[in-house]
């Protein structure tokens, strides 16, 4: 029967004495390049139905040959306690991985620098395709959700990228929920949410004891021409709100979004958080955005309020709790004397 998986919200003053910022997490068994039907195979005493991203769907019993598809995705299985259940991974050629995960994570089969094919998801034969972003599940690759379920393939999408964008922190604990259900993994599931929202919590309580106001934020992803930043309907809204930030372009109706130079310059940011990954370094970004006209008159410029986060740290995952840290240490430093 459907299972209603929403929870209500914590209490921040409860975690007000949780300092740390490292995410306890599960791990699962090492596990080689093939798995089968162990134990956690047996079927469900009752049908587990789930509807993710609009779609409904009816697990007899726990997927145990998965394919995930993005890093932050294969991070969460292993936290799960699911890891040694993954046959295979799209993004596999992290060099980094969280260190709770690091040996399995290294132990998984990687199937492409970027995305699988089709036609490599399917000769795998999984009974779950897991991903983390909309283009994990690119109709026009041929590895859209309908193709794969056609093929009797299950998907699961994190549901940031559903359409609805992520206003709070019940979308992960919902997502979160429903993945420990289908799995047969509810135990680890509710620690590992309990261990994110709990140092989330934290954050904000200690932001909020020490009595500070947020800090008007730009957030640059990148771009030139025009800036590519954070709206106001992704998870990186919900990490500046958890971190004292206040997103100068939470209007954009898209978790990011192309916004103008002049707009920039308009609000004067106080502060520059600036995403870290690709070809292009975080110094090379800075070094412009420091040459870029109208941003080098703001107040975040003149003072050299620069704050550097990992795109790895940006999705919905654990690694939320690192960029919310940082962020937070880097805008609030008085608010954490500890870190000084």
């Amino acid at each position: 029967m459907p299972v209603d998986f929403r929870r209500p919200a914590r209490d921040a003053a409860a975690a007000l004495a949780v300092l740390t910022v490292a995410t306890a997490a599960l791990t699962g068994c090492s596990r080689g390049a093939d798995t089968g039907a162990g134990p956690s195979a047996a079927a469900f005493d009752e049908p587990v139905s789930i509807t993710n991203c609009g779609r409904t769907a009816t697990y007899d019993a726990p997927p145990q040959r998965i394919v995930s598809m993005n890093d932050h995705v294969t991070e969460t299985l292993i936290q799960m306690g699911v890891g040694d259940r993954i046959v295979g991974m799209g993004y596999g050629e992290k060099d980094d991985p969280l260190p709770e995960t690091a040996e399995q994570f290294r132990a998984i089969p990687s199937l492409a620098a970027e995305y699988p094919t089709y036609e490599q998801i399917r000769d795998l034969e999984p009974d779950l395709v897991v991903g983390g972003m909309r283009s994990a599940f690119d109709d026009k690759t041929g590895r859209g959700r309908d193709a794969l379920e056609q093929a009797g393939i299950h998907t699961f999408l994190f549901s940031e990228y559903c359409g609805a964008g992520f206003s709070d922190i019940a979308l992960l604990e919902n997502d979160f929920a429903q993945l420990g259900a289908l799995l047969g993994a509810e135990e680890q599931a509710a620690e590992l949410t309990e261990s994110i929202t709990t140092e989330l919590d934290a954050v904000r309580a200690r932001l909020e004891q020490a009595g500070v106001a947020p800090v008007r934020t730009f957030f640059y992803d990148s771009g030139e021409a025009e800036p590519l930043s954070v709206g106001g309907v992704g998870i990186g809204n919900l990490i500046a709100a958890y971190a004292g930030a206040d997103n100068i372009t939470a209007e954009g109706s898209k978790p990011y979004f192309t916004t103008g130079w002049e707009i920039v310059g308009e609000r004067a940011p106080e502060a520059i958080v600036v995403l870290d990954y690709g070809a292009t370094s975080a110094q090379d970004k800075i070094a412009y955005l420091k040459n870029q006209p109208i941003v080098a008159t703001t107040p975040a410029v003149r003072n050299d309020r620069f704050v550097v986060v990992p795109l790895d740290d940006f999705f919905e995952s654990s690694r939320m709790v690192d960029s919310v840290a940082t962020i937070a240490r880097g805008l609030h430093p008085a608010a954490f004397p500890d870190a000084q």
